[in-house]
């Protein structure tokens, strides 16, 4: 059977299941195509004696009709549908077909592991007989590259079982720029915000070097309100992958993918020529029609019907002028007619150059004067308002981004560089990942921009969110986006090539499209500093001298160092993702890579700077493991000594300084030190807040607020913000910061921590009970911690919890041990009484044995110190317990350097140790610093520590007295 006889039975088939214009559509495309009376006919008995004809857009006036009745309807097997389902196997199941093109057949697929529908698009066989099926699958790699919100992506490419290639896109819910077309015309707004989509969408591919050749509005697609584009660079595809036997193939009758491959009525003159060299600028000729058939509401040349006129038309005549009636303005018109220029010369320089012209023709539309309606005493009332809100300092910040600061400086622009799209072999992904990040710590030296952290860029890898939505989200105007092409040369070494393109999240639009730059393996550092500095120039930021001389400093002038680098930096950006601390092994792999980075490279200071780092993790999270202290002190002290202008260094320094030296000037020094060095990454904010929370909550609480806007896709920010506003009594802050932690991951237990010990604090039993039925709800099995919170909930919470054996709590540190079991306490407390909780304290009593405590790196009134102190005081032992409470506090007031305690201080801890050994008055006397730190009276009511108050005369006295 011929592909024109098997076009007219699907065509004929669909009649009874289909929409009369489903099957019509099909039929007209038989009857355009047709070189046989037999496929002719049955197409027009498809169409029906009423409509057959006159109704056509096109007609074949080469065929001569000998109409005869059509052969009887039979039933069909579909060998194609059977073959490309047995090669898609079990991942995807075919459910219904679209039908297709003069070259392929489309379905619409399950794909079964991850619930959602797909098209897939397989090639006719006649089309497969004239292709390189491996040229043609390296041609759609690079389509796959292509993420752009206005086009839809290639997911995934094949070949069937009988060599006919296939690729699968999205399933777009909605029409075709074609089927809405057919319901009359579009309101000019609505067909320039779609045209502008189409042309974000040719400037994205361009920039990257794909052309379409085949834009059309049966390949523009609708979607809640914009337009997407189908099949980018499929036709090149096919172009390039014609083989030397292709014109053999056409001498049988197949069809040719080559020179003329598009569609007649929207084929650029040079395209019909057959121009070798046709390129981008095609494109936007096909543009340049369909915008003339929106904006018009007909075809530049709708008067001529057959391939062969239309054709003609596009080489030698030219399209009407818009209607004096139109209501198009006249910037937009003379764009349109631009794009259908004859010579490709004559055109716009680039799809950007389309976006900017439709950005100032709509913009000199908007901007036509209209006459106030507000009265001028009105509109100076407001105008002085608003100067005065100014002046106060009362003015909204986040309507400032944009502007400048107080001081008149320019306001530091926000800006985020994705992940670069990877177009090569996987094995070199890592190197196309590590550029990525070396751009952005580049630029993020710069003072004059907040670069979103790599962390939380990191997670739109393979976005396909609209430039907007990222923005949005992000908080930042620009977006750096990078394509890096890989091959081989001439001598086998592989080279890849960079194209960085800006994109400005305000207008959806390509701000600059930079010049491509090449980079090799053994030299990745050059690239760096040039895309970086180009991007700044890009950008119109200022720069200042030393930091220009930072943007072209090689990291490192050895690879092997630089890649091990980067492994270290993956494992510890995996770690973080995972887990509150980095897990033991992971920190372990990491610290080798480290090793290895700085025995390539011993002046590499970053390196020096992540081992200082992760030996303070490894020393402040598994002390009391097999974790040797004194080498990792050794190692901080080192790296600052290798690289003492690294801030990572410098704050690994400072945290030894403060939790093991008890020196705080020291501390504060070289955090002030690392701070002027690098005000603008996130890392670096994020350690100094930690630090800054004992002596200056409010100025930690500023950092980590500004380090999860920096990079506000982390959990762990996200989360530090959120204890540095409880620290600082700032609830409502550290509600929003919980939501925003659980709406970012509902399966981090970390947002739900903080939110369920706002209400601990509070002591809202009921709020506790709610939240824990979400937290069941979201997290298949809790930690010892979070479970920890949920059971001060209700007596039947808190039974729940003592059910909870410690084998399968994933206890991987002392911390978590200890934690545990003093959270067993309080449970067995609440549900039993006093003497259930004191087995709990014989565990906690053991663990945190005189040896263990004394390589305690962190405060002498840690928490981990006020639990011992309670466990003392619970088993009897109140000498034990009065001599801890009493030191905790002589050294906490010692540590402040003044006669008053650090904000951190357990004030209600060491209330409850009081309560347990009879001391009211002291414990009362600390319930009130407690008070002052953001403790509720209804929680000192719930806190089973404080039973042994209850009922006492001066404890209903503190209640009443406070309880308001």
């Amino acid at each position: 059977m011929t592909f024109s006889e098997q076009r007219t039975e699907r065509a004929f088939d669909a009649r009874p299941v289909l929409a009369d214009k489903d099957a019509r559509t099909l039929a007209r495309d038989v009857l355009m195509m047709s070189q046989d009376e037999f496929s002719a006919a049955r197409a027009l008995h498809v169409l029906g004696p009423s409509r057959a004809r006159p109704s056509l857009p096109i007609e074949n006036p080469g065929l001569r009709f000998r109409c005869r009745p059509p052969r009887p309807h039979r039933p069909m097997t579909d060998p194609l549908r059977e073959t490309l389902q047995a090669s898609l196997g079990q991942a995807y199941t075919l459910t219904a077909e679209l039908g297709g093109g003069g070259m392929s057949r489309v379905f619409v697929a399950r794909e079964e592991a991850l619930g959602r529908d797909v098209v897939v698009k397989v090639l006719s066989s006649e089309v497969a007989e004239g292709l390189s099926v491996e040229r043609f699958g390296r041609e759609i790699r690079l389509a796959a590259a292509l993420q752009e919100p206005h086009i839809v992506p290639v997911l995934a490419a094949g070949v069937t079982t009988l060599g006919m290639p296939y690729y699968t896109m999205p399933f777009v819910q909605g029409a075709s720029l074609r089927d809405r077309l057919t319901q009359g015309p579009l309101p000019v707004d609505e067909a320039l915000a779609l045209l502008r989509d189409v042309a974000q969408a040719l400037a994205y591919a361009h920039a990257r070097g794909v052309v379409h050749r085949d834009i059309k509005p049966e390949n523009i697609l609708l979607s809640s309100g914009t337009a997407v584009v189908t099949d980018f660079g499929i036709a090149k595809a096919l172009q390039v992958s014609r083989t030397v036997d292709a014109d053999a193939a056409d001498a049988r009758g197949i069809t040719r993918t080559g020179t003329s491959l598009g569609t007649p009525a929207y084929m650029a003159p040079e395209q019909a020529a057959g121009d070798p060299a046709t390129d981008q600028r095609a494109d936007l000729y096909a543009w340049g029609v369909v915008a003339y058939e929106l904006l018009t509401g007909q075809h530049p040349f709708a008067a001529r019907t057959s391939p062969q006129q239309l054709l003609r038309a596009h080489l030698t005549e030219t399209p009407a002028a818009f209607p004096a009636t139109s209501t198009v303005s006249s910037r937009i018109a003379a764009l349109v007619l631009q794009c259908l220029a004859k010579d490709p010369d004559d055109r716009p320089a680039s799809a950007t150059a389309v976006l900017q012209q439709l950005h100032d023709g709509q913009r000199r539309t908007d901007a036509a004067p209209v006459q106030s309606r507000v009265p001028r005493r009105i509109a100076a009332a407001v105008a002085f308002v608003l100067l005065a809100l100014v002046a106060t300092g009362m003015w909204w910040r986040g309507a400032t981004r944009d502007a400048t600061t107080a001081t008149g400086a320019p306001a530091p622009v926000m800006m985020a560089v994705l992940p670069f799209e990877h177009a090569g072999p996987a094995d070199q992904q890592p190197f196309t990942d590590g550029l990525t990040d070396a751009v952005t710590s580049k630029l993020a030296s710069l003072s004059s921009l907040l670069v979103i952290d790599r962390r939380s860029a990191a997670t739109y890898r393979g976005t396909t969110k609209p430039a907007q939505q990222i923005g949005k989200e992000l908080g930042v105007r620009y977006l750096l986006e990078g394509v890096v092409r890989w091959a081989k040369d001439g001598a086998g070494t592989w080279r890849a090539r960079v194209t960085p393109t800006l994109v400005d999240t305000k207008a959806g639009t390509i701000k600059w499209t930079g010049t491509p730059v090449d980079v090799t393996l053994d030299d990745p550092f050059t690239a760096q500093g040039s895309i970086a500095t180009d991007v700044a120039q890009a950008m119109e930021v200022a720069v200042l001298p030393v930091e220009r001389a930072k943007l072209t400093t090689r990291f490192t002038d050895n690879p092997q160092a630089f890649a091990a680098y980067q492994r270290a930096q993956e494992m510890i950006n995996a770690a973080a993702r995972t887990s509150n601390f980095t897990t033991a092994p992971a920190n372990g792999d990491a610290i080798r890579e480290l090793n290895t980075a700085i025995a390539l490279d011993s002046t590499f200071a970053e390196a020096w700077g992540a081992l200082a780092r992760q030996h303070w993790v490894a020393a402040v999270n598994f002390f009391g493991d097999s974790v040797d202290i004194a080498r990792s002190r050794e190692v901080v002290n080192l790296a600052l000594r290798r690289a003492p202008s690294e801030p990572s260094a410098i704050l690994a320094a400072a945290l030894w300084a403060w939790h093991v030296d008890r020196n705080r000037p020291a501390a504060q020094s070289l955090v002030s030190t690392a701070l002027s060095m690098s005000r603008n990454d996130a890392a670096t904010l994020a350690t100094a807040s930690d630090l800054l929370i004992f002596w200056s909550p409010d100025s930690a609480r500023t950092l980590a607020v500004r380090a999860a806007q920096l990079d506000p896709r982390s959990g762990r920010n996200l989360d530090r913000a959120a204890r540095q506003s409880l620290t600082s009594r700032r609830w409502v802050d550290a509600g929003r910061f919980g939501e925003a932690l659980v709406t970012l991951d509902s399966a981090d237990e970390r947002g739900w921590s903080i939110l369920l010990s706002l209400q601990v604090l509070r002591g809202d039993t009921t709020a506790i009970e709610q939240l824990s039925t979400r937290v069941k709800q979201n997290i298949r099995k809790t930690s010892a911690q979070l479970a920890c919170w949920m059971s001060y909930g209700s007596t039947q919470s808190s039974a729940w919890y003592l059910g909870l054996p410690a084998a399968e709590q994933g206890l991987s540190s002392l911390i978590d041990s200890v934690s545990y079991y003093d959270c067993k306490t309080d449970a067995a407390v609440r549900v039993s009484g006093t003497a259930d909780g004191r087995a709990n304290s014989d565990s906690i009593i053991a663990l945190l044995s005189p040896s263990r405590l004394s390589s305690l790196p962190t405060p002498p009134w840690s928490h981990e110190l006020t639990i011992l102190a309670y466990a003392y005081a619970n088993v009897g032992n109140k000498s034990a317990a009065q001599a801890l409470a009493t030191r905790i506090i002589a050294e906490g007031r010692r540590m402040e350097g003044q006669d008053s305690l650090p904000s951190t201080f357990d004030a209600d801890g060491v209330a409850s140790v009081y309560a347990a050994i009879g001391d009211t008055a002291s414990a009362l006397r600390w319930m009130r610093v407690g008070l002052r730190q953001g403790y509720s009276v209804r929680w000192y009511k719930m806190n089973p520590r404080l039973r042994p108050l209850h009922g006492t005369a001066a404890f209903e006295r503190f209640v009443r007295e406070n309880d308001r």
